[in-house]
């Protein structure tokens, strides 16, 4: 009998481990089909977004790789901590395939545009798993966290993010509820380096404006941070200026010239410095929530934005005082 019992055990030993290590198929988001049969230990991410989302699921120590706005951010140096992981360049400067095959990574992640379709052409002919994630809008961000999740077996992380995005979501649409639409400001998005630059509806900060209750006012201009002129700008008549933070003055110069004077006694909603909520990022909500509040201060003056918002860095990063507005008297 003992014997018998102890065979049993080793079955289901053995039916358990064989659980375990069986493979993970994944589907990324130009509808590839990557099958790791662990879940991956040595992550590179080559862009910034990746980077905010591996490192949303607690993947510090995990990224032997890292690309994108690196040296310059604060936030990102303070979650790797000491690792530093290697640099594999950027967007813009391009990515050295030969320093991510040298970190032998069993996972890439790479941009959804044509130069991240070559790179990851070319690490799957090499047998270098990759993901290519394109996220856009808020739904597609949450397909990237999922997919993430899968990839390293922390889903668990994943659904605590959600619930708090989930949670500043119904905190906006309750504050907005009663706004009818004639009472949505008008607003002019304007890009941190040139007050004629904005965002049109393709890009994700025009999605940050719609769920924060603002209209667009350059929805129709085509483009990725298309060009608009003077003339434009004021036949548009924006109610509210919404701004990305820079340590540039150009926007401020351009601002203060007659032509568009009308405009320097707008509202003006500056978003925190390197806050990320400009772009697809796990943090983004945190963003359309600071956009409402500020908008629209007496639909939320029983919502204290910086609380709301130091709980949400709390779950996601580990520690409320990386919220950008750190105005927790224990931040101090």
């Amino acid at each position: 009998m003992p014997n018998m019992l102890l065979s049993i055990v080793a079955i289901l030993l053995c039916g358990l481990s064989s659980v375990s290590a069986a493979p993970i198929h994944l589907i990324d988001q130009q509808g590839r089909e990557v099958v790791l049969q662990k879940p991956a230990e040595r992550i590179v991410s080559t862009f910034t977004p990746a980077n905010l989302f591996s490192l949303s699921l607690g993947l510090a120590d995990k990224l032997v790789g890292i690309g994108g706005m690196t040296k310059n951010s604060p936030f990102i140096n303070k979650q790797v901590g000491n690792r530093e992981p290697s640099v594999v360049g950027s967007r813009s400067a391009g990515t050295s395939l030969e320093t991510i095959i040298a970190l032998n990574p069993d996972l890439v992640l790479v941009f959804g545009k044509k130069d991240g379709y070559r790179l990851a052409d070319r690490l799957t002919s090499l047998g270098v798993a990759s993901l290519i994630i394109q996220p856009e809008t808020f739904s597609e961000a949450q397909q990237v966290l999922d997919l993430l999740a899968k990839a390293t077996g922390t889903q668990d992380k994943a659904a605590r993010i959600a619930a708090e995005n989930q949670r500043l979501k119904n905190i906006i649409n309750t504050g907005l509820a009663e706004l009818t639409p004639s009472q949505r400001l008008r607003a002019y998005y304007v890009n941190s380096s040139d007050l004629y630059r904005t965002a049109s509806e393709k890009m994700f900060q025009h999605q940050l404006m719609t769920i924060a209750g603002v209209d667009n006012v350059a929805k129709n201009i085509p483009g990725f941070y298309p060009k608009v002129n003077v003339e434009q700008l004021l036949l548009w008549q924006p109610q509210i200026l919404i701004r990305e933070a820079s340590d540039s003055t150009k926007v401020d110069d351009q601002l203060a010239q007659s032509l568009v004077t009308p405009l320097i006694k707008l509202p003006q909603i500056m978003l925190p410095n390197g806050s990320f909520w400009n772009m697809p990022s796990p943090m983004a909500m945190a963003g359309a929530l600071y956009i409402a509040v500020n908008a629209y201060p007496e639909q939320f003056k029983n919502v204290d934005v910086d609380t709301e918002i130091a709980r949400f860095y709390h779950v996601a990063f580990g520690d409320e005082c990386l919220s950008p507005l750190q105005s927790q008297p224990k931040c101090q």
